[in-house]
């Protein structure tokens, strides 16, 4: 079926035809009733009389259907017309990535980051049980926008058997025990021969793709499809050299195309995890001649979460503790490098590959353990493994009472330091050593504490309070639970979850409780340096209590995040984007320290950089209290005048809490431009006015800039500094409000929160 320029299909209007492959041909076109462009994937005439090649082109659109991933293309609709199967698609801006290659290799950092994001995509789909079988540049896409789709699931299977398919113009088939399909250069060694395949077919062809990229050559390259399979099973494949990229990359197309799966990284998710712990430099390079060799990684260690071998989601909390405890001891000594929070707990609940996980998280050993709980009785089971040899170094069986948790975990936590033969200093001795004194009970309410602030939502952070102040009620003297309590105040202050002149008080003076109670206490000190700027709007005493943090634990990543914060809200921007780029290092996948780094950039202008930064971060986002990646994503646009890039952010996401309706904004910008944008914008905040935070006065003072009505966004500065919210320390840097800072009711308002004089606005610039 050939369709021509403004014919209708159902709802759709044909606009112009985009490409063909072999399963059809592709057109753009427009979704009238939803009012939204689409792309319409139409099947070709000979290949839809073909009852086999129509049951693979449905199989592709039920298989993508089934997935909801930024990583992998929509599929809208799935129709049958006069007879013909369609697809309607996600419609996408940019090119493919073969297309991207044509002009050359790409830079190994960008070519990580692609595949990172394939990676992700991948991990997605095979979470419910699809394998693509056809992973290749010719089926990623790089959007405009600066993301990655993976395309055509043609020949997506489902579970572990491959079933009985005809040719196809898109790929090989020949019989041998069964029979296969795939694209020559990046089909895995199984598929080759026949075998079975699973998930670890696509890392295998996702490491070609990698190859590929950064060299500009074929993994497993040859003049003749005999050749390529020839290479392929006797694994003489080309080699990414040091002067291309570095050895751990190598590592990484190794570990993805070796010929047994079982020596591949296990899971996509993996991939993923390894690629960025390389981008953010927690990696360390290697200079070993061979880059299969095993890795010299000094003293690492990786504590993946413990197991709740009863499975009562009631004691999670107690899993979760122990491993985060042991973290944090370990985390402090000289001579040790522990993998952070962030990237371990991504295996939480996971069988675990000892040489996989060593490769990924770039940890020589690792720390695994499993808790049951039988009344008051624990029975702890933890095992130390060489992830090089896949040997034990330290095992040992511990069974206390809920009363002496604490202590066993320091126990733990000394002897793991004794395996390691690590060097201490005679004060991280007595550190280790220390008999905790703490009501068991209150210690458990802290566990519970920490648990929920962990999961980072509105009633999350109410749970976590009930407990931390349960926990100093049963013990008045225990410092953990007040820099918790500190947190957990100040974090709903700054979201509104309560009303700052309640909540902000009481954060500092739980932190400086901590403080008096441990005079060692770093992250309490990050609690008092938070207080002083979003409450006292102090930067003088925040910046001293912060640099007071660091020095006690120079470790603590999150505090090198909001510190950046601080700095950035006094134009010190090269230095915040070092501290935003430190605390990173420390904990690569932290959704929270990765804002860090898009808002310094934010603040400083540099809004394509931002951009591409957040887009980068918005897949580590989850369940957190604010969309903030994609709001920052989406007023960068705006300020960059690129609306409908905008617009596109919009849709099915909140802008700093309030609804947006994208296809709306799209409209209102394709029908009268910029000025119907901010109308728009601003009749979303007029319908979320009622029930949203006091944080809804920023956006409409943002908007209202915009807009000119400066009279009305000076009205909404004005309300929010009377109300004493937090955010108002990013008014002089924001630039939102670049077209006020010539008012002098707007430096009226700044003068009132204090800002340093050396920041302070006196000119539109």
């Amino acid at each position: 079926m050939t369709l021509s320029p403004g014919s209708r299909i159902a709802q759709y209007e044909i606009v112009a035809p985009i490409g063909a492959g072999g399963m059809g041909e592709v057109y753009r076109a427009r979704d009238l009733r939803l009012d939204r462009d689409v792309a319409i994937k139409v099947m070709a005439p000979q290949i839809a009389a073909d009852p086999e090649m129509r049951r693979r082109f449905e199989t592709e659109a039920r298989a993508v259907a089934a997935l909801a991933h930024s990583s992998i293309v929509a599929i809208y609709e799935l129709a049958v017309i006069k007879d013909v199967p369609m697809a309607v698609m996600e419609l996408l801006e940019g090119q493919s990535l073969r297309e991207r290659m044509r002009s050359g290799p790409i830079p190994w950092r960008e070519a990580a980051q692609i595949c990172a994001s394939i990676a992700d995509g991948l991990a997605a789909a095979h979470s419910r049980g699809i394998v693509h079988r056809d992973l290749k540049p010719e089926n990623v896409f790089l959007t405009s926008s600066g993301g990655v789709k993976i395309l055509d699931f043609g020949l997506a299977l489902r579970r572990h058997a491959i079933p009985a398919a005809g040719p196809d113009s898109q790929t090989v088939a020949f019989t041998a025990a069964n029979v296969i399909l795939g694209t020559f250069g990046y089909m895995s060694p199984e598929q080759v021969s026949g075998e079975l395949v699973d998930a670890r077919s696509d890392i295998f062809a996702l490491g070609c793709v990698l190859h590929e990229m950064v060299s500009g050559q074929a993994r497993f390259g040859g003049g003749t499809p005999q050749e390529v399979v020839a290479r392929l099973l006797s694994d003489t494949g080309n080699p990414l050299t040091a002067s291309i990229a570095p050895l751990d990359l190598g590592s990484v197309v190794s570990r993805c195309t070796e010929r047994l799966p079982a020596r591949r990284f296990e899971a996509a998710a993996d991939v993923a995890s390894a690629l960025r712990a390389l981008l953010s430099g927690s990696a360390i390079t290697v200079t070993l001649p061979e880059h299969r060799r095993s890795r010299s990684r000094g003293k690492s260690l990786a504590v993946i979460p413990f197991v709740n071998a009863g499975a009562d989601p009631a004691t999670e909390f107690l899993t979760d503790g122990i491993s985060e405890s042991i973290i944090n001891s370990l985390s402090q000594l000289e001579g040790l490098r522990v993998v952070p929070r962030s990237l371990v707990f991504r295996y939480k609940g996971l069988q675990v590959d000892p040489a996989s996980i060593g490769l990924t998280l770039n940890a020589r050993t690792i720390l695994t353990g499993r808790v049951s709980q039988h009344g008051d009785q624990l029975t702890i089971q933890a095992e130390l493994v060489d992830t090089s040899t896949e040997s034990q170094l330290w095992g040992e069986q511990f069974r206390p009472r809920l009363t002496d948790l604490p202590n066993v975990q320091q126990e733990i936590a000394w002897q793991i330091s004794e395996a390691l033969r690590l060097k201490l200093t005679g004060a991280q001795k007595k550190r280790l050593r220390k008999r905790a004194k703490v009501n068991p009970e209150a210690y458990q309410e802290y566990l519970r504490g920490r648990y929920f602030l962990d999961a980072w939502s509105p009633e999350a952070f109410r749970r976590a309070l009930t407990h931390f102040e349960r926990a100093i009620e049963l013990d008045p003297t225990y410092a953990p639970a007040y820099a918790g309590l500190g947190d957990t105040l100040g974090t709903m202050s700054y979201y509104g979850l309560m009303a700052p002149q309640d909540g902000f008080p009481r954060a500092p003076a739980a932190a400086e409780k901590a403080v008096s109670l441990d005079p060692d206490a770093g992250d309490a000190y990050a609690t008092l340096a938070l207080g002083s700027l979003f409450y006292r709007w102090n930067w003088e005493a925040s910046e001293e209590f912060f640099r007071r943090s660091i020095d006690l634990n120079p470790k603590l990543a999150l505090t090198r995040a909001f510190f950046a914060i601080l700095l950035a809200t006094m134009g010190r921007h090269d230095e915040a984007l070092a501290q935003a780029r430190a605390g990173r290092e420390l904990d690569p996948l932290s959704p929270l320290i990765n804002m860090s780094v898009g808002w310094v950039l934010f603040f400083s202008g540099r809004c394509e950089e931002a951009i591409a930064e957040l887009l980068r971060t918005r897949d580590l986002h989850r369940g957190t209290a604010t969309d903030e990646p994609h709001s920052v994503v989406m007023v960068s646009y705006e300020l960059l005048g690129k609306y409908e890039e905008a617009a596109q952010v919009a849709m099915g996401h909140a802008c700093f809490g309030v609804p947006m309706d994208g296809l709306a904004l799209l409209e209102a910008f394709r029908s009268g431009g910029a000025v119907a944008y901010w109308h728009e914008r601003l009749a979303a905040l007029d319908r979320a006015a009622d029930t949203a935070l006091p944080m809804i006065h920023y956006n409409y003072a943002s908007v209202l800039a915009h807009l000119g009505r400066f009279d009305e966004a000076i009205g909404h500065i004005k309300t929010m500094v009377d109300m004493h919210l937090g955010a108002c320390v990013f008014f002089a840097v924001d630039p939102a409000f670049v077209p006020l800072r010539q008012d002098p009711r707007y430096l009226e308002q700044v003068a009132r929160i204090g800002v340093p004089q050396s920041l302070a606005p006196t000119r539109g610039d």
